[in-house]
């Protein structure tokens, strides 16, 4: 993970973040080194923050409030899951998320996991092809009897097909019009 910038501005307008986690500054350090930025002067006290573009793409910035012992995390795209695996957090270190409120994504990438007996379950959908791999490879990277793999979800884009055939109208001079369909595409041949 390489950290972001901190004059480069944000994306995304969100103020809302994507998900909270209770967890300690320490814990937080361990994961992701020395903190990019302080705001010692703020409402609620101290505030530590990170802000890391990892290497799938995935952009996140991450303020922890020390009076609270509590992170909060916004992303782009909505992927707590794929954000927990860069952050090196489990589920159970979340106290809130922003999808728990949303519908799930029917488009887009879906992670599914599979696990000895052939079962097969979908773990989460994104909306990039980059960062479902990436969390694919973080979970099977942990998983013991268990395979993670991606595939495309939702409606396939339509493809618009060229007309097979055609026909000139004739119109004669009483007013009746007739197709003559002569001009079709030759058949494909052996």
């Amino acid at each position: 993970m390489q950290p972001l910038p901190p004059s480069r501005p944000v994306l995304w307008s969100s103020e809302r973040p994507s998900f909270t986690v209770k967890v300690s500054l320490a814990e937080l350090t361990r994961s992701l080194g020395a903190p990019h930025a302080r705001d010692e002067e703020g409402a609620a006290g101290r505030v530590y923050q990170w802000g890391f573009r990892c290497d799938c793409g995935l952009e996140l910035l991450v303020d922890y409030e020390r009076a609270s012992q509590e992170a909060s995390v916004r992303l782009e795209h909505l992927e707590v899951e794929h954000a927990l695996a860069h952050l090196e957090l489990g589920t159970d270190a979340v106290t809130w998320r922003l999808d728990a409120e949303q519908f799930l994504p029917l488009e887009g990438w879906a992670v599914i996991r599979q696990d000895g007996q052939g079962n097969r379950f979908d773990h989460c959908v994104l909306p990039l092809e980059a960062h479902a791999e990436c969390l694919a490879a973080h979970l099977a990277a942990r998983a013991q009897e268990q395979s993670y793999a991606v595939e495309r979800r939702g409606t396939p884009p339509r493809v618009k097909h060229p007309r097979r055939e055609w026909a000139p109208l004739r119109q004669a001079s009483s007013g009746n019009r007739r197709e003559r369909s002569y001009f079709a595409e030759p058949a494909a041949g052996p």
